[in-house]
């Protein structure tokens, strides 16, 4: 089966399978996420906390949440599959205003970064509606696929309203840990203004708030901290540079060579022969 991406400005909608039994993840979205189990196992481990999700459920995910991910599946003949929607605030923001329902927050009611959704008939029929497009080859440009996942948090509200308060923090504008942020991004090729805006900052913000934690400038730590990663790549494996430059954040293999000679004082292509003399 095939895997499927829809954007929409910096969101999206991803249908995936796996093919291995089992995947294990540690993720710290930049996006709230709202998944669909189709077929199989989600786990989901936050702390000593740990959730399951099996086939119909649905859980949303709060942005900035340090969370341990398993996707697997029990006996023969089926897979995992889900069905990602990955959102702003700001259409969390649409969701709540365009409905009028009231639901009082109550004083002792816990927040949660995990909210748990089981399904039900309306919820069910919005999957279905997805399937003209994933199973289909029916086109769904951005605009549509906006209106679906404004649908999606819609019909939530609607056959949950106890689950308002909650949804409202999701509409709240929050920074991320900013240690956690980039120990998960940091291999990413983005600009700093995209690193700043993930992470919930504006360009000036994040730059201070980056030297007050690490003692020097954004660029510089990036590009020592994946010199540092291709390093440990061409030692620990049989990868050459021209397979590792890409996924270690930088764009051409000559500005990576030059950048890993200065830092190492050797060529990268010289590391395997300087293993095998030794």
């Amino acid at each position: 089966m095939l895997n499927h991406l829809i954007t929409y400005k910096s969101n999206r909608i991803v249908l995936s399978h796996e093919r291995k039994k089992r995947t294990v993840l540690d993720i710290y979205p930049d996006h709230h996420l709202l998944t669909h189990v189709k077929e199989g196992i989600l786990i989901l481990k936050q702390g000593s906390k740990e959730y399951c999700f099996t086939k119909g459920d649905f859980v949303l995910l709060k942005k900035y949440a340090q969370v341990t991910i398993t996707k697997t599946w029990d006996g023969e003949g089926t897979k995992f599959s889900s069905i990602v929607f990955s959102f702003h605030e700001d259409l969390v923001q649409q969701a709540v205003s365009q409905l009028d329902i009231q639901v009082e927050t109550k004083s002792h009611q816990q927040l949660e970064n995990i909210i748990a959704i089981k399904p039900n008939p309306v919820l069910n029929q919005f999957i279905q509606s997805l399937n003209l497009f994933f199973d289909e080859g029916q086109k769904m440009d951005g605009h549509l696929a906006k209106l679906k996942t404004l649908e999606a948090l819609i019909g939530i509200i609607q056959t949950h309203p106890e689950l308002l308060p909650q949804l409202r923090t999701f509409s709240e504008k929050n920074k991320a840990d900013l240690h956690h942020y980039m120990k998960y991004n940091f291999l990413k090729n983005k600009k700093l203004k995209e690193f700043a805006s993930e992470s919930g900052r504006s360009l000036s913000v994040f730059k201070k708030d980056f030297e007050s934690i690490y003692k020097t400038s954004p660029a510089k730590w990036l590009k020592q901290k994946r010199l540092e990663h291709a390093y440990k790549l061409l030692t620990a494996t049989n990868r050459k540079p021209m397979d590792i430059y890409l996924e270690c954040g930088f764009e051409d293999l000559a500005h990576f060579s030059r950048s890993f000679k200065r830092q190492f004082q050797i060529n990268p292509s010289q590391i395997k022969t300087l293993q095998t003399s030794r």
